[in-house]
């Protein structure tokens, strides 16, 4: 019982102190500081990747959109015709997101 106790008194110790140990090697530096650039950091980086990934997608439903329009084009103008402003509305939200995205990145 006695060496579970003492086990668990060691383990309850490292737990307590690692934090100093983790962010420690900083030189000297402030923890928060440390702790906070590495939070930007990563949280950064999160939504760059984020923003790529949705670029992508949004580009290539743009790309689709694009190649059903012309195929409806040339074997449907009258259906153009008629859906002229969904496709214009449809195409500047497109185009605002993809360069929302872009801008983004």
């Amino acid at each position: 019982m006695k060496k579970i106790l003492s086990k668990a008194k060691k383990l309850f110790y490292i737990a307590m102190c690692s934090p100093l140990f983790l962010f420690g090697s900083g030189g000297g530096q402030n923890v928060l500081k440390t702790l906070e650039q590495n939070v930007n950091t990563q949280v950064t980086e999160a939504g760059s990747s984020l923003a790529s990934v949705l670029n992508t997608i949004i580009l290539v439903i743009g790309i689709l959109w694009i190649i059903v329009l012309m195929l409806t084009a040339l074997f449907n103008v009258e259906q153009i015709k008629q859906h002229i402003r969904f496709v214009i509305i449809a195409s500047i939200i497109l185009g605002v997101c993809y360069g929302l995205t872009a801008a983004a990145m």
